[in-house]
């Protein structure tokens, strides 16, 4: 009798298919699992975290993608600061700017300004919420034209120094949405993780990992087919397994949390379709690229105090004055994270944002290219401009772009045209249905960023729990 009940409790048991083994793919499973529910995890790779990649090949384990907490006075990742005993470094004090002429000094003041403008830009949605949506480079060009108080250098410069918001974007600024912009903006403050965001990750999977047979990796969902109604056969997930033999996962509910880059690409069919309230939300965000490059030196020739170096390019209208032709990694905005004030490594991260990520990403790991084409760049890093820059150890450089299951990019911006609050909106529209989406890009609060991703994917589970605690 007692093995008649036993087996019985199993056969009622629900079963939810999760689809991407990132934070929000790992979340949802492990608050799935804590709920009792049967649980199975696809992941097209052969290994777990998405777009936190750690490199541990040396001992500094450097992070390929995500390496911040953001907003952390409220994300709960940071709660695992102290139970992981996770080392951390706030980066955010005051950086060195530079353009092509050299540091540009204390009264640099053109950064000021376009802090100004990201403060006029909620000021000119209230006054305009039906105008047109510029691009950041249009909105900021009208925005100095009409300010009265800046100085010719300002009015010329505060342009490039908005750039400083591409890498975090993911795109140029010529292709931003100033309407968007700030909601796409990480909230702050910004918390550097020392010693690889991959020990977050292992901590998420690891009701995941425990129990056998829930986690398939290299198992590439084609299809999912879902029933709105439930029915006989609610959800069947077609994949190819490891040896590209076609196998399909049956199940009461689907968590899909691949990269939008993936769904914009329509690499997953659906059948039905996605419903077209989320299909248009989605087609009306976009997926933006950030890259890294990582160079080590046998000496550290840069400041030992600044947590980040940025360099601004020449403005249009100083071209006869410009190298720009000569060097055209001075075309480009960069962002370069002292790992030496953060770690103790002699390292430099320069961050890559559209379209330079592109054209990096290609050199792949030809150290003495990537090294020729920054060359001009690190030389305005020195403290001591007179020396020559010391030997170059390694230089290491990611391949998001390049990477079919990332969707090409790192994760979801606003271009011009955009509007992202459609998808947000009809997620929670769509909040009972049996097919449920996880993934930065469905966060409202945390786009772009790891707790935002982990959230939704607390939200997805609590919705598939919801919906199938009813029948």
């Amino acid at each position: 009798m007692d093995n008649v009940s036993v087996t019985r409790s199993c056969n009622a048991r629900k079963k939810v298919v999760v689809v991407g083994a990132g934070i929000s793919g790992l979340c949802s499973a492990s608050n799935l699992l804590a709920k009792g529910f049967d649980v199975v995890v696809l992941e097209a790779r052969d290994r777990i975290g998405g777009r936190i990649l750690t490199d541990h090949e040396d001992a500094d384990n450097i992070d390929m993608g995500a390496a911040w907490m953001h907003g952390t006075s409220y994300n709960p990742l940071v709660k695992l600061i102290s139970k992981l005993k996770i080392d951390y470094y706030y980066d955010d004090g005051n950086p060195l700017y530079f353009t092509e002429f050299g540091p540009a000094g204390p009264n640099f003041k053109a950064k000021n300004v376009a802090d100004e403008f990201l403060d006029y830009i909620h000021y000119w949605i209230q006054k305009n919420p039906d105008g047109p949506d510029y691009s950041a480079e249009e909105h900021i060009r009208k925005f100095v034209g009409q300010h009265e108080l800046i100085t010719d250098d300002e009015r010329i410069w505060a342009p490039e120094a908005l750039r400083i918001v591409e890498p975090t974007l993911g795109l140029a600024l010529g292709e931003i949405s100033s309407r968007f912009l700030n909601d796409m903006l990480p909230p702050q403050r910004d918390l550097y993780v020392k010693g690889g965001y991959d020990r977050v990750v292992r901590h998420v999977a690891q009701p995941v990992r425990d129990l056998p047979g829930v986690l398939k990796l290299r198992h590439v969902v084609q299809n999912i087919e879902w029933n709105r109604s439930g029915g006989a056969s609610p959800v069947a997930v077609h994949v190819c397994d490891p040896n590209w033999k076609p196998v399909v996962f049956d199940g009461d509910a689907v968590v899909v949390t691949v990269p939008l880059g993936v769904l914009h690409q329509n690499k997953i069919m659906f059948t039905p379709s996605i419903p077209k309230n989320i299909a248009l939300g989605m087609s009306r965000t976009s997926y933006g690229a950030l890259g890294k490059v990582f160079f080590e030196f046998t000496d550290v020739f840069w400041s030992k105090q600044n947590d980040n170096l940025v360099y601004f390019p020449t403005p249009a209208t100083l071209d006869e004055d410009s190298e720009k032709n000569k060097y055209p990694v001075l075309s480009y905005s960069f962002m370069a994270t002292n790992l030496w004030v953060m770690t103790g490594a002699k390292k430099l991260c320069v961050l890559l944002s559209p379209p330079v990520v592109y054209e990096i990403e290609s050199m792949g790991g030809n150290a003495d290219e990537l090294f020729a084409y920054f060359e001009p760049l690190l030389e305005l890093f020195r403290t001591e401009p007179y020396k020559s820059l010391p030997k170059m150890v390694e230089a290491k450089v990611t391949s998001w772009t390049k990477d079919e299951f990332a969707g090409n990019g790192t994760y979801s911006t606003a271009k011009v045209g955009d509007d992202p609050r459609i998808l947000w909106d009809a997620l929670e529209a769509e909040k009972d249905l049996r097919l449920q989406f996880a993934g930065e890009h469905c966060s409202r609060t945390g786009t772009g960023c790891v707790h935002g991703a982990y959230e939704t994917g607390e939200v997805a589970a609590d919705n598939i729990s919801r919906i199938l605690s009813r029948e």
